[in-house]
């Protein structure tokens, strides 16, 4: 008896999978490192909104105290940061190490939360942190290297 995984149909169902997360978050992550070049020297003022949301007192000083005042570089660093996983998603042989890298900046953010405003803690869970969640989620089957 062939395992659920063995089926031919559910092979198939993964590489689709596979495939369509690995565009997906190209795409994003491609966006996103364009957007913080853009927002980083047009409207830097807009990464303030972050250290509202960020879960520990520590980090929403260290925003204010650090990444503030040196946001100019810092978007060019994340930029590149985010630019690099996204074109690591396109090549088969780089999208463990490039699922990895996507997780840990989401990770980040799960912690730094969007900066949405909320009236309470379900909200801010909601507003914040939960779409960063089902993105870690959909990533971590594609930090596995396969066989084949």
């Amino acid at each position: 008896m062939e395992g659920f995984f063995e089926d031919q149909g559910c092979r198939q169902m993964g590489r689709a999978f596979r495939v369509v997360v690995r565009t997906l978050f190209a795409i994003v992550f491609i966006a996103g490192g364009i957007v913080h070049f853009v927002f980083g020297r047009s409207r830097p003022d807009t990464y303030a909104a972050f250290a509202s949301t960020a879960a520990f007192p520590w980090l929403q000083t260290l925003w204010r105290s650090f990444v503030m005042p040196n946001i100019g570089w810092l978007t060019v660093v994340l930029g590149l940061y985010e630019l690099a996983c996204g074109l690591g998603m396109l090549h088969r042989r780089t999208v463990p190490v490039a699922a990895w890298g996507m997780t840990a900046f989401l990770l980040l953010i799960l912690v730094l939360g969007y900066g949405f405003p909320a009236q309470s803690w379900m909200e801010d869970l909601l507003r914040n942190r939960a779409g960063t969640v089902a993105m870690i989620l959909l990533l971590l089957p594609l930090g596995v290297r396969r066989a084949g």
